[in-house]
């Protein structure tokens, strides 16, 4: 199971007219000893998400990282 953790901005998104959606502002992949890898830079931190759903997201995050869907499990910074 591969995890990451999700920072979402939803004032970008805002801002350029795209409300109820997000974009990433930090993304970090938890290794196995539950040290976090800052992997930001892999990713387009341009992209907006749409808050109720997380299929998009968890596509992109496939795609990006070769990992299969139903292997990635997400937490969002409070």
């Amino acid at each position: 199971m591969a995890r990451f953790i999700i920072g979402k901005d939803y004032e970008a998104s805002e801002r350029v007219g795209a409300g109820g959606m997000y974009q990433i502002e930090i993304l970090r992949m938890v290794k196995k000893d539950d040290d976090e890898i800052d992997v930001t830079a892999k990713i387009d931190v341009g992209m907006h998400f749409l808050n109720d759903d997380n299929q998009e997201l968890y596509k992109y995050l496939s795609n990006i990282f070769n990992i299969p869907v139903n292997n990635i499990d997400i937490d969002e910074l409070s």
